[in-house]
């Protein structure tokens, strides 16, 4: 698919932050020249996936738009490969990044091999009614410039499908008919607020070299009083700590941008590394000299991450 014959765009927020980040990162691609820049239609609702899946199918069918872009998360990863069936189009699941290559094709960009290597996705056949269809990783992209929507709203080229706001005032139903097994009682959206990684400027990150749950705990302690997250690596979330699905960086999880990382016992396995690309800063404390993550770090600390979490908790009394 040429870049240049994407005339309109859908995006699906269902309030992750990761909406406003593909929408920065669609105009930062697409929107440079004014006359070729694509219409945006950003279809909004919190609701479960068969609702959501019918929402989407039926905006992708009233839209006729040539891309539509959802955001990797549960519910994303589950509703984009059903609209790729059920259109019969491509789907680029888990992107990293999206570019136009220099042939002027639309490329998808992948991980994979763990994070030791990337892909290019191209789905040539895409057009309107037949959507290419990609997910996007949250903290892949910046956040968009304040006020983006508003601006692009004004100058005409976005326009917001607002299910729930229409649901309640009576403008479509509720939502709760559906073909699937479930039924929506309510819906309220996540928090996403300095204390989550997803907008916090500090990050400290554990990983299975912490030990045990007691060092994690101290680990969330340290976090909470330097006003930063706590965050953690697919094996420490496996050890069932404590940490929480959506605090997991890496291939599987999310990726990050802060201002300063810092990773305690992690051993550095690509598909970790690659979710905090985006840190200005990354500090890494591990006791083996040759731990692969100081190949990502600016500093690192050859010692024992307990003992370093304790020392920082008595600075901090």
């Amino acid at each position: 698919m040429q870049a240049k014959d994407i005339r309109k765009i859908l995006i699906f927020d269902h309030g992750d932050p990761v909406a406003g980040q593909i929408l920065g990162k669609a105009e930062e691609v697409f929107g440079k020249s004014a006359a070729d820049a694509p219409q945006y239609v950003i279809l909004k609702a919190h609701r479960t996936h068969n609702i959501a899946l019918q929402m989407l199918e039926k905006a992708i069918g009233e839209e006729q738009p040539e891309l539509v872009l959802i955001g990797a998360t549960a519910l994303g990863g589950e509703a984009a490969p059903a609209l790729g069936v059920r259109f019969e189009t491509g789907v680029a699941a888990h992107c990293v990044d999206i570019r136009v290559s220099e042939d002027g094709r639309l490329t998808f960009i992948i991980p994979a091999f763990g994070g030791r290597a990337f892909g290019e996705i191209f789905i040539p056949d895409a057009k309107a009614g037949r959507p290419a269809i990609a997910t996007v990783k949250p903290g892949m992209f910046r956040e968009p410039q304040k006020g983006i929507v508003e601006e692009l709203c004004a100058a005409g080229r976005c326009r917001i499908i607002d299910v729930d706001a229409m649901a309640a005032d009576g403008r479509i139903p509720a939502g709760e008919k559906t073909q699937g097994a479930f039924r929506m009682t309510n819906a309220a959206p996540r928090e996403h607020g300095a204390g989550s990684i997803a907008q916090a400027e500090l990050i400290l990150c554990g990983g299975y070299g912490l030990g045990s749950k007691d060092v994690w705990n101290k680990l969330e302690q340290l976090a909470d009083r330097l006003g930063g997250a706590a965050a953690c690596t697919r094996a420490a979330l496996d050890a069932e700590w404590g940490c929480a699905e959506d605090s997991m960086i890496g291939t599987s999880g999310r990726a990050v941008r802060p201002k300063v990382y810092v990773g305690f016992g992690i051993s550095g396995a690509a598909h970790h590394t690659c979710g905090i690309a985006g840190a200005e800063t990354v500090i890494s404390i591990n006791n083996d000299k040759d731990a692969e993550v100081f190949a990502a770090s600016d500093y690192k600390g050859v010692l024992d991450a307990e003992q370093v979490i304790n020392a920082l908790l008595t600075e901090t009394e």
